[in-house]
C-alpha cells in the first residue's frame, strides 16, 4: 500500500501518520485513541519503575555454529512474559535502529540487538550467506527454557526487524522459522541482484567490491571474497521475492524511502511487494515514505509506524 503525496510541503512524518491512520480506521475510535496515547507515552515518558521487575539491559553471548556473537537485550518493565523483537543490522552495521528498540521497550516489548559472526568482534568470519542462520540461532537461544524465564520472553510472540541487508536477513530467516509471528523489513536488500551483478560485471559490482574492501570491522570479508561467495551461492536462497511461501501465516511490514539509493525501491522493494501480494496467507503492509536509505528525515514517524503495526499484530 502506498500513500500518495498530498502536497510537496507534507513531510515524511505527516505522511506516515496519515497512512497509519488509514490502515487502522476500522478500529473503534476510543480504541485507536488508546493506542495513540500509549504510543505517545512510550515516545516521550519513562515507565513507572517496577522494583521487582525493572526495565534493564542484559549483555549476552549467543552461540552460532560453535562461535559466540555479542548481544544485548533491553528488557521491558514488568514481569512479562513480553513479546520480543530481534534487531538485524545491515552491512556493516553502523545504523542499528536502537532508537526504535528503546521506543519499543517502553511500549512493552523486549528488544535484542546482536552482531553476526565475524562482525564487530564476534567470533568467526563474516559471510552474507550465513546471516539467516545467525538470526535463527538467536531465536533458538531465546526459546531455551532457562532464557525464557531469565529474560521474560514470550516465545509465542517473537518478531524479526531488519534494515537493509538485515531486512533481507529478516525475510530469509522469517521464511524458514515456523513460529516467528512478525517480520519487519526496512529498506530490504535483494542479494540476488548483487549476485546477478557479479555475473554481468560493471561499475555497480565494482563499487560494492570496493566498499567491502573498506569494512575492516567485518572479519574475513574482502571485495574478492564477497564476489566469490555470491557467485557460488544459490540464487533462490538470496532472492527476497522467493520467500513468500515461507512467510505464509505471518504478518509482514515492508517500508522504504522513496529516495533510497542503496536499495532502490523500483528494483529491490516493488518486486517483493508484488510477489508477496500474490502469495496467499501473508498479512502484508507495504509503505513508501519520503526519505533516504536510513529514513533520516522521519525517525520518530518511523518508530510510530512500527509501534502501531506491531501493537496490532505482534503481541
Amino acid at each position: 500500500m502506498r500513500l500518495r503525496k498530498k502536497s510537496s510541503a507534507m513531510g515524511a512524518l505527516g505522511q506516515l501518520m496519515a497512512l497509519m491512520g488509514l490502515l487502522f480506521t476500522s478500529s473503534a475510535g476510543h480504541a485507536q485513541k488508546d493506542v495513540d496515547d500509549r504510543i505517545e507515552s512510550a515516545l516521550t515518558q519513562d515507565p513507572i519503575i517496577s522494583e521487582e521487575h525493572p526495565a534493564t539491559v542484559v549483555e549476552l553471548q549467543i552461540p552460532s555454529s560453535g562461535t559466540l556473537m555479542p548481544a544485548h537485550i533491553y528488557l521491558a518493565e514488568g514481569p512479562g512474559p513480553h513479546p520480543t523483537v530481534v534487531f538485524l543490522h545491515g552491512i556493516p552495521g553502523n545504523e542499528r535502529n536502537l532508537d526504535i528498540a528503546q521506543n519499543l521497550r517502553r511500549f512493552g516489548f523486549n528488544t535484542l540487538f546482536f552482531h553476526y559472526r565475524g562482525a564487530w568482534g564476534a567470533g568467526g568470519s563474516y559471510r552474507i550467506t550465513q546471516l539467516p542462520d545467525d538470526a535463527l540461532a538467536v531465536l533458538d537461544f531465546l526459546r531455551g527454557e532457562e532464557k525464557q524465564q531469565e529474560l521474560r520472553v514470550d516465545t509465542d510472540a517473537l518478531s524479526l526487524l531488519g534494515h537493509s541487508l538485515g531486512g533481507y536477513t529478516a525475510l530469509a530467516a522469517g521464511s524458514r522459522d515456523l513460529h516467528t509471528s512478525c517480520v519487519v523489513a526496512l529498506a530490504p536488500a535483494n542479494v540476488a541482484l548483487w549476485k546477478d551483478q557479479v555475473s554481468a560485471g560493471g561499475p555497480q559490482i565494482d563499487r560494492l567490491s570496493a566498499y567491502a574492501d573498506s569494512l575492516f570491522m567485518l572479519h574475513g570479508l574482502s571485495g574478492e571474497r564477497l564476489k566469490e561467495e555470491l557467485a557460488f551461492a544459490d540464487r533462490e536462497q538470496l532472492d527476497t521475492t522467493a520467500f513468500g511461501v515461507g512467510l505464509r501465516g505471518k504478518s509482514v511490514l515492508l517500508m522504504v524511502g522513496e529516495d533510497d539509493q542503496a536499495t532502490p525501491p523500483e528494483s529491490m522493494f516493488d518486486p517483493v511487494v508484488v510477489a508477496y501480494s500474490k502469495a496467499e496467507g501473508i498479512d502484508l503492509i507495504s509503505i513508501k515514505v519520503p526519505g533516504d536509505h536510513s529514513f533520516s528525515r522521519g525517525r520518530v514517524g518511523l518508530s510510530r509506524a512500527v509501534m502501531r503495526w506491531m501493537d496490532s499484530r505482534c503481541r
